[in-house]
């Protein structure tokens, strides 16, 4: 009886097909970081900062220790003082490299509004 059970397992062990273990699928989320400024250069920088922070802040809290990639994706505008940002007040030309992509408008309070955005995958 044991000699079948094993021959039964070889004859299901050889006729099952072969399947190579698939790589996990990445797993990817959008960050983004907004901040002001009294000119757009300095809104940018400070937004990309703001960004930076966020990205280092998730990853701590991740336990984020191996490699990632970044990638530049448009963020929506996070006004500070208004419910949205209609078209006439967007300051062009966006900012984009291939990590970030950052928008700026003219905001109520500071004259200049920009939120950087990436995302990241893992």
């Amino acid at each position: 009886m044991r000699r079948s059970v094993l021959l039964a397992m070889v004859a299901i062990a050889c006729c099952a097909p072969l399947t190579r273990p698939t790589a996990a699928p990445a797993r990817c989320l959008f960050i983004s970081g907004t901040a002001d400024g009294l000119v757009k250069t300095r809104a940018v920088e400070d937004s990309l900062t703001s960004l930076r922070d966020a990205i280092d802040k998730w990853k701590a809290a991740n336990g984020v220790t191996g490699p990632i990639s970044q990638t530049a994706e448009k963020p929506a505008p996070h006004p500070y003082w208004r419910s949205a940002v209609s078209p006439e007040l967007f300051l062009a030309p966006d900012v984009v490299t291939d990590s970030t992509y950052t928008l700026c408008w003219k905001g109520v309070v500071s004259p200049v509004v920009c939120t950087s955005g990436a995302k990241l995958c893992r």
